[in-house]
């Protein structure tokens, strides 16, 4: 058994736990805690600026297969020796133009 103490303003509170309460708390803060971490990872990768192929998809919120249909019709991407990346900017910039051109 475990007893959490919590310092009130006038008097301490105990809060008498056993062990499974203990395991459930420590999941839980556990789970939080890697959800975080999680949201953290995704929000930079946001940022990153050269993109996978299912990174920009994922990006723009479209399919594999409406992303191949923009590259035929000229969204630009970088290839090096083979190596694939979007250029986050040069995609933007891309759609705008698209978007101004309607």
């Amino acid at each position: 058994m475990c007893h959490i103490s919590a310092q009130a303003i006038e008097a301490p509170i105990d809060f008498p736990m056993d062990d499974q309460n203990v395991i459930a708390i420590r999941n839980a803060l556990s789970t939080l805690f890697l959800d975080e971490v999680n949201r953290a990872r995704e929000e930079q990768s946001q940022h990153d600026r050269y993109l996978l192929k299912m990174e920009l998809c994922a990006y723009l919120k479209i399919s594999n297969n409406t992303l191949d249909k923009w590259i035929e019709l000229g969204l630009p991407r970088i290839n090096i020796c083979g190596v694939v990346r979007y250029d986050r900017d040069a995609v933007d910039g891309w759609l705008r133009k698209r978007i101004e051109g309607w």
